[in-house]
């Protein structure tokens, strides 16, 4: 209630103060002509001849100075009650602005406010931005066409205009006719009227913030007073929008950090290299906006990207597991100088192998940044999006940050991941060890269940491996060991398991594998032992057989022991037959399983 009776007796002041100047500009001239009237009325008589004469001489000079001096008096406390007006004006505008959080709430107050003081038809606020443009953020128009202006055709340029060239030069102006000054341009949809101008620039610490501009219709409307004013809103409005950058950066800089900490706090919780790609991709796809992402470790032995992680998960069944570096020149470059790269596919000088992907995943911006680690890079992430790629400063180095930090977890998961193979793989063939695919098996056999996919088991014993160690030696054996592993994975796909049983015996596994697929593995792994006898120190072809029983989630089995007992049991018919063969694919309980072959 304070507030707004302060802002009527502002807003009733202005008139009346206006009043009183003309009141005492009136008197002023009466006091002056009285005064002449009397010097006259002594010049003409030659000097006063009677004592009458000099007392009427006498009043009106002293009646011409009282009004004469009255007048100035009142000048004098007009003024000052104007310029107390003013400064109330004033500080209460530097308190609105300096309570306003916002660009726009600071904008907003200086138009309301400058009305107050300066009787304008249009006041604009304009905020410099990075590229040069002049945006306004605040607007009031008060007599026609003023009231129907789009913000968007009042944007212009340093150098532009009046306003363009008071950002340009940093002066105030103040033209009495826009049309017959050469900097005035017409707002395009508008006529040419006569119209009055003031424009200031808005300055804190050196640095332009951007420019007032006031508009009224006619001819010298404004003075030298309405400019001093002006001037001095405008250096409280640059203080007002340097503390709304200043708040608003340190608002980004704790929502980066919130994000920092929420996404390391994610990271720790796992060790496992796909898992942490994925919240990776998760992080930096939110925090910049991205419509998809991809996190990548660099296999340098193999010059090619293994794909991670992404973002969304359901974009991981269009991505290949391996992108060879030779396809994709810019990518290379990322990784060997660890610069980053942004790419829009409808930019004339664009990579030809990005555009080429980004098109036919319906992408059009691409950023890509290096994972970095103690100066070494050992991966990639990349941020795609439907629009043209982020140029934000912003946004591009909290990606970096992010990437920085998350590259140390995924480091360590990948040292993690490397420990745990060597813990898990047989040193002789490469393949998985025991203990692993009992695990792994189970897991598949959860995801099975889970997505209403089969997956399927084969179990492999190589026939009279024992003569081969009593004959040739064990070192010899391992060799052929070795030479069976390599056939093995020759006719597996990259997402298959394959591990060392123990002994001479192998096993399988086989993700989103049915029965009948299954079989169709078993038959090529037979053929290429058939066509790839081992060989070595000039000694005999060793021919390689193997008897082979494979078992099928869910009609098999629905455990991982199931599985392993139902294949194995068919793997101890196949030997029974006299070997080198499938074991038949006919129907048998786990519990009648193990009854037959035991697993060991």
């Amino acid at each position: 209630m304070h507030r707004l009776t302060r802002a009527v007796r502002h807003h009733a002041a202005r008139p009346a103060i206006a009043s009183a100047i003309r009141l005492h500009g009136v008197v002023f001239a009466g006091g002056l002509v009285i005064m002449a009237l009397g010097l006259a009325i002594w010049a003409l008589l030659g000097g006063p001849q009677s004592i009458q004469e000099v007392l009427v001489v006498l009043d009106l000079t002293v009646g011409g100075t009282v009004l004469l001096t009255g007048s100035l008096v009142g000048r004098a406390r007009a003024s000052e009650s104007r310029r107390e007006a003013q400064l109330a004006v004033l500080q209460h505008t530097a308190h609105r602005m300096s309570a306003s959080l916002t660009r726009e709430e600071v904008g907003r107050a200086v138009v309301e406010e400058t009305r107050r003081v300066i009787d304008y038809h249009n006041a604009r606020v304009y905020l410099l931005e990075s590229t040069g443009e002049l945006v306004p953020i605040a607007f009031e128009g008060r007599v026609g066409a003023y009231e129907q202006v789009d913000l968007d055709i009042l944007r212009t340029k340093v150098g532009e205009g009046v306003t363009g060239w008071v950002a340009q030069h940093r002066t105030p102006v103040l033209i009495d006719d826009v049309i017959a000054d050469p900097r005035g341009v017409t707002i395009a949809g508008t006529d040419e009227i006569d119209e009055s101008m003031l424009a200031v620039p808005m300055l804190h610490d050196e640095r332009l913030m951007g420019v007032i501009t006031l508009s009224k219709l006619g001819l010298r409307q404004f003075d030298e007073d309405t400019l001093r004013l002006l001037t001095i809103l405008a250096d409280q409005a640059a203080s007002a929008f340097a503390e709304t950058d200043l708040m608003a950066e340190a608002a980004r800089l704790a929502a980066e950090l919130r994000q920092l900490l929420k996404m390391s706090s994610a990271l720790s919780r796992s060790l496992d290299p796909h898992q942490v790609a994925d919240l990776m991709a998760d992080h930096l796809a939110r925090a910049v906006g991205a419509d998809e992402a991809q996190i990548s470790d660099w296999d340098r032995t193999n010059d090619r990207l293994r794909t991670l992680g992404c973002y969304p998960i359901s974009a991981r069944s269009g991505m290949d597991d391996f992108y060879p570096l030779d396809d994709y020149p810019l990518t290379r470059r990322v990784l060997e100088s660890g610069q980053i790269e942004v790419v829009d596919a409808d930019g004339p000088d664009a990579d030809e192998a990005e555009v080429r992907l980004l098109r036919h995943d319906g992408l059009r911006g691409l950023v890509m940044l290096p994972l970095v680690v103690n100066d070494r890079v050992i991966g990639l992430v990349e941020l795609a999006s439907k629009g043209r790629p982020s140029s934000d400063p912003g946004r591009i180095t909290l990606a970096r940050t992010m990437a920085h930090e998350a590259a140390m977890a995924l480091e360590n998961a990948r040292m993690y991941e490397t420990a745990r193979s060597l813990a898990d793989r047989d040193p002789l063939t490469g393949f998985f060890n025991h203990r692993y695919l009992q695990e792994r098996l189970a897991e598949e056999v959860v995801r099975a269940t889970r997505t209403h996919l089969p997956v399927s088991v084969v179990m492999l014993d190589l026939d009279d491996f024992k003569v081969v160690n009593d004959s040739f030696g064990h070192l010899y054996g391992d060799r052929v060991l070795v030479h069976v592993a390599v056939l093995i994975r020759s006719v597996l796909r990259a997402s298959d398991v394959p591990a060392r049983y123990g002994g001479d015996e192998f096993a399988v596994i086989l993700p989103d594998t049915s029965s009948d697929g299954a079989a169709r593995v078993t038959e090529r792994l037979l053929r290429a032992f058939d066509e790839a006898p081992f060989a070595a120190d000039g000694r005999q072809p060793i021919s390689i057989g193997a008897s082979i029983g494979f078992a099928t989630h869910p009609g098999d089995g629905r455990s991982a022991t199931d599985l392993i007992a139902v294949a194995d049991a068919r793997l101890y018919v196949a030997k029974s037959d006299g070997g080198n063969r499938v074991g038949p694919a006919s129907p048998i309980a786990p519990a009648q399983a193990l009854e037959v072959a035991p697993v060991g």
